[in-house]
């Protein structure tokens, strides 16, 4: 598909005139791998993100609980008027965490098969109220001193810009509070049909919807805090669009491209869900 007038322009914009590099198209990405990219975070700002407090080092001129942020352009988005985010690729995995408060981070992560062999080995345990923790030697665990095992429900996909059409991809990882958002976007595309070349009804790739993304704020006793909400918005408004959500489909689904917990910062978003 042919690009508008008002696309290039876009693109262009700040290149001196008459600067000519047609020679040396994609010059400097020479030994790029998997490992050279950061996949960028979409998530929700809370009220106490690094992002918001003037006294932060990660402090963002303008940000403010309830706003979209990309972890890598960290571009803001207002959480009201939202974003349209095309589904590529989903992934569920078991995010390991140390304790809160205490040093390590991420430790890894795991299948639900994986995790369901750990329950039966006893080296996991489900604590009420609490959620999946790693198992001492006595097949106890203590929430406040064991490592946890976070349910993490990942939604690889595409914001689009709604003007010039322009993708970027982001990952938009949901656990806890906000696994039932990501239950209701899977549902959602699995009621999408439209029909094939034999007229049947099918059930297209993900990619080929567009869902308006907002935040909301919710809470319960122990506090509130903003999570996010799906709403349908129709069908991609191009091949371009296609094209690109396929080939980020293509590379999540063959390793080429994965969502890097242990570097992202979205630790205290998942901490506070």
């Amino acid at each position: 598909m042919a690009q508008s007038k008002k696309e290039v322009a876009t693109q262009n914009a700040g290149l001196p005139a008459g600067l000519d590099f047609g020679n040396d198209l994609g010059a400097g990405m020479e030994g790029v791998d998997k490992d050279s990219f950061a996949i960028p975070f979409l998530r929700p700002l809370q009220k106490i993100s690094p992002e918001v407090d003037e006294a932060d080092a990660k402090f963002i001129e303008g940000a403010k609980g309830g706003q979209l942020f990309n972890s890598v352009t960290q571009r803001l988005y207002d959480g009201k008027e939202g974003v349209l985010f095309a589904p590529a690729a989903y992934q569920r995995r078991f995010l390991r965490w140390a304790p809160r408060g205490s040093e390590g981070g991420f430790k890894g992560e795991y299948t639900p098969d994986e995790v369901a062999l750990m329950r039966e080995r006893g080296e996991v345990v489900q604590v009420d109220g609490e959620g999946l923790f790693v198992a001492d030697e006595d097949g106890n665990a203590n929430p406040k001193k064991s490592d946890r095992l976070a349910d993490t429900r990942s939604h690889f996909g595409l914001i689009i810009d709604p003007e010039t059409g322009e993708t970027q991809q982001v990952l938009l990882a949901l656990t806890s509070t906000q696994i039932k958002k990501s239950k209701q976007l899977m549902s959602m595309l699995n009621n999408v049909k439209v029909k094939g070349s034999d007229g049947s009804l099918v059930t297209p790739p993900t990619w080929v919807n567009q869902f308006k993304l907002t935040t909301v704020l919710e809470s319960n006793d122990q506090g509130s805090w903003y999570g996010v909400k799906f709403e349908p918005a129709g069908f991609i408004p191009s091949q371009d669009v296609y094209e690109a959500g396929r080939a980020f489909h293509e590379a999540i689904s063959a390793g080429e491209a994965k969502a890097n917990f242990a570097e992202d910062v979205a630790k205290e978003g998942e901490e506070k869900f």
